[in-house]
């Protein structure tokens, strides 16, 4: 019986999404020669650049993006951009995802990418000003530290937005939109912004092709505030489980960027799907495989050093070839 797959990507800057990177592009590899390339592939942040990486439909695409990561020379105009980290992501972006690459991800009615974005409007229906967007620096700042530490902003509506490829017409919700040529860099660069720290978030016209009432004076940031694990809420939420049977598949790889495995939902930290029981039956039963760091990654999360990120590509690289040699690897993909 012929098995479909889905692949999950982790957000977790450009540190870890360097070692994602390199497990990625031996696993893409290896699944193209092997006849198991995922039909869907999903992420945020990092996660959903990754993601689109997967969608070109080769591994050619992450190995372009991680020789040059620090030292491009974008073929956009971004001198405009005062924060340095987001230049080198836009960069990045304009650069990996071109005119070749859009053709690979565009080519297939079939394909299914979805990027995850994060909606805040205040409560109060005021537009989001500077003061705001440093108390989401501050949230995400201090994202690690115990439950009763952690700076989680009142005032406001944060929620999940999704951008899918192919979305059929019957799928459209406020939450749920398309991905189109004319929105895919926008999008991308929107789920990879954590305010302040790479400068000002995107407003509704930079996103959507058609903006709703609903995104009056809303921004868009970082989809990992709302939504960095999808399997819970995909599950229960109702605003997204047509959504989630669309984009369902046999099999679950996720690439996990905690070192100790950890499915977090959410930026915050606040839940863990480890111990969701879904997320046990689906490993008990062989549909759910979780890959992740076997050691500490190297580059920090605004890493823009060419030389640290690609060393730690390489380790990616290397743990990706030694699982992908393991009996579990290979009895997940029935070889």
């Amino acid at each position: 019986m012929t098995m479909n797959y889905s692949w999950v990507l982790d957000s977790g800057g450009a540190g870890r999404g360097a070692w994602q990177g390199g497990v990625l592009y031996e696993f893409m590899r290896w699944s193209r020669e092997h006849g198991v390339f995922p039909s869907v592939s999903m992420g945020a942040s990092a996660g959903g650049y990754a993601a689109a990486d997967v969608a070109t439909g080769t591994a050619a695409t992450v190995m372009k993006g991680w020789l040059r990561w620090g030292l491009l020379s974008s073929p956009v105009d971004s001198s405009a951009v005062k924060n340095r980290f987001r230049r080198q992501l836009l960069d990045s972006l304009h650069y990996v995802m071109g005119a070749e690459e859009l053709a690979g991800v565009f080519s297939d009615p079939g394909k299914r990418l979805l990027v995850f974005t994060t909606r805040i409007r205040r409560r109060d229906g005021k537009a989001i000003a500077p003061s705001d967007m440093r108390r989401f620096f501050l949230k995400s700042a201090t994202r690690k530290l115990p439950g009763f530490l952690k700076y989680l902003p009142r005032g406001y509506v944060e929620e999940p937005v999704v951008f899918a490829l192919n979305l059929p017409e019957n799928l459209r919700s406020e939450h749920v939109r398309p991905l189109t040529r004319a929105n895919y860099h926008r999008v991308i660069e929107a789920s990879c912004l954590v305010p302040v720290a790479m400068g000002a978030p995107l407003g509704p016209r930079d996103v959507a092709d058609e903006p709703l009432e609903s995104d009056r004076n809303a921004v868009f940031i970082d989809g990992g505030y709302a939504l960095k694990m999808p399997m819970r809420v995909f599950a229960e939420d109702a605003r997204f489980r047509p959504l989630a049977e669309w984009a369902g598949a046999d099999k679950t790889v996720v690439f996990c960027c905690d070192p100790r495995g950890s499915l977090w939902e959410t930026s915050s930290r606040l839940l863990s799907l480890n111990t969701h029981p879904a997320t046990g039956r689906a490993i008990a039963e062989g549909r759910l495989l979780v890959v992740h760091p076997d050691h500490k990654v190297e580059a920090g999360f605004l890493c823009t050093d060419n030389a640290e990120a690609l060393r730690t590509f390489e380790r990616g690289r290397d743990q990706g070839r030694r699982l992908l040699a393991s009996d579990k690897v290979r009895r997940f993909f029935g070889m």
